[in-house]
C-alpha cells in the first residue's frame, strides 16, 4: 500500500528557500565565471528609504514541494527572477507592493519575455514578485527593472545582470 505524503511548509520559510536557492547559484556563479550587479552591492539597491532586493536562478535548484506551490517548473533551462521592495520605517523594514516592470535581453540584445506575478505571504510578511523565462548554459541576461512602490511618487531603475549555467 503507497501513501503520499504532503509536506506542509510554513509560508514565513518559503521566502527562506528562494535565498537559499539564490545564494546556491551564485556561488555556482562566482566559481564558473564572474557576476556583475549594477548599481547593486549584494543584490540589494538602495533608494532614500526604500531597499530594491533581486535574484536570479535556474529553477531546478528550488525544492520541489515549493516549486510545485508556486506553480513553477523545475528545470534547468528556466529561470526566475526574484524581486522584493521594502521599506525602512521606524527602524525596521517592512515589504511594500510595488509596480514593477521588466526588460530582460541578452547579450546580443534579444529581448526575452518576463512577466512577473505578486506573491503575498499570510499577514504580509513577505510580498514579492517571481517571473520565469527560458535560459541557456552561460547564457547571460540583463534585467532592466522599473520598479515603483505603492505611495512612492518616484519610479526607479535598476539594472541586474545573470550569467546561468545549465549543465554540470
Amino acid at each position: 500500500m503507497s501513501t503520499n505524503r504532503i509536506i506542509i511548509l510554513p509560508l514565513f520559510l518559503i521566502p527562506l528557500f528562494f535565498i537559499s536557492a539564490c545564494e546556491r547559484q551564485n556561488r555556482m556563479n562566482a566559481t564558473n565565471s564572474s557576476r556583475i550587479l549594477y548599481g547593486a552591492d549584494e543584490h540589494d539597491k538602495e533608494f532614500g528609504n526604500y531597499i530594491i532586493h533581486i535574484n536570479a536562478l535556474t529553477t531546478d535548484q528550488l525544492p520541489s514541494e515549493i516549486a510545485r506551490g508556486y506553480k513553477i517548473s523545475r528545470s534547468k533551462n528556466q529561470g526566475m527572477l526574484n524581486v522584493s521592495v521594502r521599506e525602512r520605517q521606524k527602524q525596521m523594514e517592512v515589504p511594500v507592493a510595488a509596480s514593477i516592470s521588466v526588460i530582460a535581453k541578452n547579450l546580443s540584445s534579444q529581448l526575452k519575455s518576463i512577466e512577473l506575478r505578486e506573491v503575498r505571504e499570510i499577514d504580509s510578511v513577505a510580498i514579492y514578485y517571481i517571473g520565469e523565462l527560458s535560459v541557456g548554459n552561460e547564457e547571460t541576461l540583463v534585467f532592466d527593472i522599473d520598479v515603483k512602490p505603492v505611495g512612492s511618487t518616484k519610479t526607479f531603475l535598476v539594472s541586474y545582470r545573470q550569467k546561468f549555467f545549465t549543465s554540470n
